[in-house]
């Protein structure tokens, strides 16, 4: 497929609104901001969000979590839904130096180089500095897919509290493009392109920092653009190379990323959403010499036939008016060469 690995220049305000076009007849469909943190005892904690995610008018909460060591299962909430739910209004606030996305339960300022979360009616309050410049990748109209994609990745230290405890750690925020009106389960990211995707970042003794995102699309696209953010400088790639190591039940138990002539290892300390999403660290970078003192990471793997789950999430939703429970909908299901199956009853 044709594709295309760039960097950007200094962003703008303009860039973080809804009307922002940086394409002809591209419009954002999704933007989803998400976190990977640690407090100072070890524990690990993600949360994740989606302006856009179910309607035009709503922001989805895919919850905020702590890591358990279990890598076959969800993990449990720990923000309970009542404090914030899975869906909401938002209303879109911008005043000089940021725009906002505020709901009942959360706020989102976007900043142009600083970013801040607030959620669960304030037990979650982050401030993230960016790092390098924003990445993206362009996938034009072309045979097979006749929506056009864009996703514009936004990486970042995190710095905060949640529940009153310091925490610090991985901050990305994607801005997902396509056509003006349609919804980002429209345009075949999930069904025709993903496969396998991360975030990492990592802190070295001296208090350098290092990291970036990786794609791998689906066997025989050749996708695998990337971003990597080392020495204070960021390279845009399309050379990103991954392998995964799974759990009995197919779940991401590690992950090996090559990015030229640089390997970094990550290992996979829980699951969110089986068998989606994993959270863990980076064990190591080749070559360098100065020792990681923290790191975490955030990959997400997608089996090959989603399109069955997502056409049944659709028609649950179309029949009764709500989502279906997805740890229900997992039930009973493993991965298998990259697809998702289901024991016989």
């Amino acid at each position: 497929m044709r594709y295309l690995s760039y960097l950007e220049g200094e962003p703008t305000l303009e860039s973080y609104r809804l009307c922002h076009a940086p394409r002809p007849n591209l419009a954002p469909v999704f933007i989803c901001p998400f976190l990977v943190l640690t407090n100072e005892r070890g524990e690990m904690f993600n949360a994740m969000r989606g302006v856009q995610g179910q309607s035009k008018g709503t922001v989805m909460n895919m919850g905020i979590y702590r890591l358990d060591g279990e890598l076959d299962e969800q993990c449990p909430m720990h923000v309970p839904w009542a404090d914030a739910p899975v869906s909401e209004p938002y209303a879109v606030v911008e005043d000089r130096d940021a725009v906002s996305f505020v709901g009942s339960a959360f706020r989102l300022d976007w900043g142009v180089d600083t970013y801040r979360w607030e959620d669960g009616g304030g037990r979650l309050q982050v401030e993230a500095k960016r790092l390098g410049q924003v990445a993206t990748f362009w996938v034009p109209e072309q045979e097979g897919y006749d929506h056009p994609q864009m996703l514009r990745s936004h990486l970042g230290k995190a710095v905060g509290t949640l529940d009153g405890e310091h925490v610090e750690g991985l901050f990305m925020l994607d801005y997902i493009y396509s056509l003006p009106g349609a919804m980002w389960t429209d345009m075949g990211m999930l069904t025709k392109l993903h496969k396998l995707w991360l975030n990492w970042l990592v802190e070295y003794e001296d208090g350098s920092l290092e990291g970036g995102y990786a794609w791998n699309g689906r066997p025989g696209l050749g996708f695998a653009a990337a971003h990597h953010f080392v020495d204070g400088h960021s390279t845009a790639r399309s050379d990103a190379v991954m392998r995964t190591q799974r759990t009995p039940r197919g779940g991401v138990s590690h992950v090996t990323l090559e990015l030229g002539d640089t390997t970094v290892e990550l290992a996979q300390r829980g699951a969110t959403d089986w068998p989606l999403h994993t959270c863990g660290d980076v064990t190591s970078v080749s070559g360098r010499e100065k020792a990681i003192v923290k790191s975490w990471n955030y990959t997400e793997s997608f089996p090959l036939n989603w399109q069955v789950v997502a056409d049944y999430q659709a028609a649950h939703t179309a029949l009764y008016g709500r989502w279906p429970s997805f740890k229900r909908l997992m039930q009973g299901a493993r991965v298998v060469d990259d697809l998702l199956v289901y024991d016989e009853v």
